[in-house]
């Protein structure tokens, strides 16, 4: 199993179905402030279709189907900026409707659509970062570029190409985005045809937001890991109350034991990353994990006190089941980034790589999941730690979720 088959589990595929056409938002939809996506599969888990819609209930053991939902691309995840722009990319890897989207919940809280851009093909769109009300920054990692566009008129501005960062023998393949004192830190993946990194390495390339001007790009091989990032989730950077900028890096997904996955950090102020801090999975035992380790955190969302929620991913969980879509070897767990220590939540059931869905709901962290009995989502208190599973079940496996509550 290669290494881009663990990206499609991780909303990326090889055989993709393509986008619906903007028309196909103009019927009856439902309405509310919490969106979460699903992705309906064939049986073995490596082709289908997606769907995105807004609902007003996440409680009561509700049943959502897709008869009202958006179509999307197989293993596309939107993106929801703090503006409350919603994007919607074409397929990963293609198709016919090579758009970005925009969309708003409207004041009947329906996704409305607002404009759309054409982007290149075979241009694997993933990630918005916006830096102003006219200006943001979207992802074309297949083709090294980043292209600068105004939202309100979802018109190309210009583009920033990292082809010249590509080491020896890889592709600088540009992954999330953030921006942060006015710097948009582009994170490197450096890999291979194989979608393999060759080295335990850390690149990133930072640009200044007023001009796109390239500052430095930096690198990094005393930490031990690489692959910065994971390319199709925006909150694999994130910062914490410090200013500090923490960085979830996906290593070579556990197919290689000598290239690790973990976490870093770029300190408040500073530019380089930080020497003194990281986290290697490869080296760090999981309380209540039943094989110790895990490969690789495919999902995290952090929520203060140095407190990450996270999806796991670990293969030792299934080993008989050889099948990266189908098997239950994801786990919820809990992430001390401060005090260096991952614990499983207990009660949580494992879900299988495409249910990877999490998100912050009022004072409960979300977990979507596509386990052995339902397709649902699940909560954990965040003051409390309880457990609530099957709180709401929906068609397909849950892919994506966020709430505007």
């Amino acid at each position: 199993m290669s290494v881009k088959n663990l990206l499609v589990i991780a909303a990326v595929s090889m055989a993709m179905m393509a986008c619906s056409s903007d028309d196909d938002s103009n019927g009856v939809m439902s309405s509310g402030n919490i969106l979460f996506s699903t992705t309906v599969t064939n049986p073995s888990g490596d082709n289908g279709v997606g769907y995105l819609q807004a609902v007003s209930s996440l409680e009561g053991g509700v049943n959502y189907t897709n008869a009202k939902a958006i179509p999307l691309g197989f293993g596309s995840y939107p993106c929801v900026c703090k503006s409350g722009n919603i994007y919607v990319f074409p397929d990963y890897m293609g198709g016919t409707e090579l758009k970005l989207r925009r969309f708003v919940l409207n004041e009947n809280s329906q996704l409305e659509l607002k404009g759309s851009m054409p982007i290149p093909a075979n241009s694997s769109a993933a990630i918005v970062v916006e830096a102003s009300a006219e200006k943001a920054y979207v992802c074309c990692q297949s083709l090294n570029m980043i292209i600068v566009f105004n939202p309100q008129t979802m018109t190309e501005i210009s583009r920033i190409d990292v082809s010249s960062f590509s080491n020896k023998g890889v592709s600088a393949y540009p992954g999330a985005l953030y921006i942060r004192d006015g710097i948009l830190y582009v994170a490197l993946e450096q890999f291979n045809a194989q979608w393999m990194p060759i080295e335990n390495s850390l690149e990133m390339a930072l640009y200044n937001v007023s001009n796109d001007q390239l500052i430095k790009k930096i690198r990094n091989t005393s930490l031990g890991l690489c692959s910065p990032t994971r390319p199709v989730d925006p909150k694999s950077i994130f910062e914490d109350e410090n200013g500090d900028l923490y960085i979830n890096c996906v290593g070579s997904f556990g197919y290689q034991p000598t290239l690790h996955s973990g976490i870093v950090r770029i300190k408040k102020g500073e530019t380089e990353f930080d020497e003194s801090y990281c986290m290697n999975l490869s080296e760090l035992k999981v309380s209540g994990l039943s094989c110790d380790y895990l490969d690789v955190l495919m999902m995290c969302r952090y929520v203060g006190g140095g407190k990450m929620y996270a999806y796991g991913y670990a293969t030792k969980l299934e080993p008989d089941n050889q099948n990266v879509y189908t098997a239950h070897i994801g786990v919820g767990v809990l992430v001390d980034i401060y005090n260096k220590t991952i614990k499983v939540i207990e009660g949580l059931p494992l879900s299988n790589g495409h249910g990877v869905a999490m998100g912050r709901y009022k004072n409960k962290m979300v977990y979507g999941s596509a386990n052995a009995e339902y397709n649902g989502f699940s909560t954990v208190d965040l003051t409390t730690g309880k457990v609530e599973n099957k709180v709401a079940t929906v068609e397909g496996f849950p892919s994506f979720f966020y709430s505007f509550e």
